[in-house]
């Protein structure tokens, strides 16, 4: 499997770097080559899956060619609005359903699928992957799987050399604090330095905790305000974590990346991230860590209404610039693209690297690792909730986050960070038109 990774990736970097001269040179022979911006680092084992779909799609389609630029993270998004800003986007590129790439999505630049899906195609995934994505209902992509944005690892080696148990409720984590710094561990890892991590690890599962799932939409569309209970709850949790010292030093300055580690290097008990994270640590950590790791829920909140929540949303995927519509045969290559990577054939490939599709395959078919196979059990016994970033717009969420940020460093308060909030969102959030 390993040999398969390293060919796709060495495949797939050999397609990011593609000459002008190559380019006219490839139209020429024939080919149809489509320009792609890619929200991947191919040279990261957690996506693995993803180069080795890319190296069947180009077995497959010798005809099409993808010029493909990669980034990640907040770089990523900057360019990728500055691109949107001046109407110049490539002909593929990563976006989400919600808010996140709205930028993009919700200025008329993409391509809306649903004319192109039909029921049989449709018909072959899980009906989650076919909720609207566009305040119209349009469809921009094909989700390839369900991003679960909230997990606890919990280092069970850890928790019995010092006898204690995952917390049944928030009280109860708190007072495990003393005892796990006391022996020489930080308590929880969470790399919170980009202004997106904890509305997505945290303040979404939180706010469904205490306002329940359809609360966060009626406070998008002002049926509610963020100025009510259930998130200045959730702002006040967050704020607790920070002053009781749950977290490791320098949270807001610690990469997603570095927390990983930390937690991988067993100088954490718990580890705040994605369910995702499960495929980096199947290719990174050794067996026995990995049987060590529970994955769970944040425990019981005071006063919450609603239990053992996690959050989730549709993952991001590929849309297709709306451009390429006037362009048949370019359009017919995306199309092939976008099924190919989500459908039957890319959603075996991704699956054998343990990934969980929204296609409808027979997982008791592969081989799944075992945090893959902690993941897939994960994903069916707790309930989801909204990610908050996938409802919001993202220029609000960003302050949002830059306060939070302030908050969990002792500036500033949940009713206040609550009202500036709801402020920005009355005048200018795209939920409240």
């Amino acid at each position: 499997m390993k040999k398969v990774a390293l060919f796709a990736l060495v495949l797939v970097l050999s397609m990011s770097f593609v000459t002008a001269a190559g380019t006219k040179e490839a139209a020429k022979d024939g080919k149809v080559v489509l320009t792609a911006y890619m929200q991947i680092d191919p040279a990261n084992d957690q996506y693995a899956g993803h180069n080795a779909v890319m190296a069947a799609f180009a077995e497959k389609y010798p005809n099409i060619q993808l010029d493909i630029e990669y980034a990640s993270g907040e770089a990523f998004h900057q360019k990728f609005q500055s691109m949107a800003a001046s109407k110049k986007i490539p002909d593929l590129f990563t976006c989400y359903g919600g808010a996140r790439t709205a930028y993009v999505t919700e200025t008329g630049l993409t391509l809306d699928l649903t004319p192109y899906l039909d029921d049989a195609f449709k018909g072959q995934f899980a009906s989650a992957t076919w909720l609207p994505q566009g305040s119209a209902g349009a469809l921009y992509m094909v989700p390839p799987s369900f991003a679960v944005c909230h997990s606890i690892y919990a280092n069970t080696a850890i928790l019995d050399k010092l006898g204690l148990s995952y917390p049944e409720t928030f009280e109860q984590l708190v007072a495990q604090i003393p005892t796990i710094r006391a022996a020489g561990y930080y308590p929880m890892s969470m790399g919170n330095k980009d202004p997106w991590v904890v509305n997505s690890w945290l303040l979404g599962t939180f706010i469904e905790r205490f306002g329940g799932r359809e609360w966060i939409l009626k406070a998008a569309k002002g049926e509610a305000s963020f100025t009510d209970a259930p998130f200045v709850k959730a702002l006040e949790v967050i704020q607790a974590m920070s002053k009781e010292g749950l977290f490791s030093p320098g949270v807001n300055q610690m990469s997603n990346t570095e927390a990983d580690q930390e937690f991988y290097q067993q100088k954490s008990v718990y580890l705040i991230d994605a369910a995702w994270r499960t495929s980096a640590m199947d290719s990174q950590l050794p067996e026995a860590q990995r049987k060590a790791i529970d994955m769970r829920v944040f425990p019981a909140l005071p006063g919450e209404k609603y239990h053992n929540t996690s959050s989730a949303v549709a993952s991001e995927g590929f849309g297709i610039a709306k451009a390429v519509e006037k362009d048949q045969a370019k359009l017919d290559a995306a199309l092939a693209f976008v099924k190919f990577y989500a459908g039957e054939e890319g959603a075996s490939i991704r699956a054998q690297f343990g990934e969980v599709p929204s296609y409808n395959l027979d997982l008791n078919k592969f081989a799944v690792d075992v945090m893959q196979g902690k993941f897939v059990e994960f994903s069916a016994t707790y309930p989801m909730g909204y990610v908050f970033d996938s409802i919001m717009d993202g220029e609000g969420v960003n302050l949002l986050n830059t306060d939070l940020q302030a908050m969990m460093m002792g500036n500033g308060n949940p009713k206040d960070i609550a009202a500036k909030y709801e402020a920005w969102v009355a005048k200018n959030d795209s939920n409240r038109d």
